[in-house]
């Protein structure tokens, strides 16, 4: 019976550690997002950085938080971010300040904004921009697709269709 657990603590320290340090490997950028679709496998961090030295790496299935952060003046929100890109982020600039906040607290909106003629019946250009909206209770009444009047006069009709939203 000793030796059976001897036998499987062994078996599973050995599996469990991973002497050249490959495995699998995501790309972030450092303006503060994961690079979709860029996943490197069978390779060593420092080898993954060496092939796109644009970015960097964390380990994929690291775990990923919401972040409030803070340079200067400016706040702003992150999400789906490991701790590590966060410290690394902080190495980069040192006036990076993150506290971890919960994802349900904010959310990040991209509008596009319509001017419609309510005489001619036709759009004129559509403007895009995005805000963070921080209230659990508005965000979670926000869905893509929705459409918002948000101001109609005599002649116009102007609305903000939801084109995008994080978390």
């Amino acid at each position: 019976m000793n030796l059976k657990l001897i036998f499987v603590i062994a078996f599973s320290f050995l599996v469990g550690c991973k002497k050249d340090g490959k495995g699998c490997w995501q790309a972030f950028s450092p303006q503060g997002y994961t690079v979709p679709g860029l996943e490197l496998c069978d390779k060593t961090k420092a080898e993954a950085e060496e092939a796109f030295p644009q970015y960097w790496f964390y380990r994929t299935g690291e775990k990923r938080y919401c972040w409030h952060g803070h340079l200067g003046t400016n706040d702003f929100y992150l999400w789906d971010v490991p701790e590590s890109m966060t410290k690394r982020l902080i190495e980069y600039n040192g006036g990076y300040q993150f506290a971890k906040v919960d994802c349900e607290s904010f959310c990040y909106c991209e509008w596009h904004e319509k001017r419609k003629s309510k005489i001619t019946g036709q759009f004129g250009p559509t403007g895009a921009f995005g805000e963070i909206i921080l209230s659990k209770d508005s965000c979670s009444k926000l869905f893509v697709g929705r459409v918002i009047t948000i101001r109609e006069t005599a002649d116009s009709l102007i609305t903000r269709e939801l084109v995008e939203k994080h978390p």
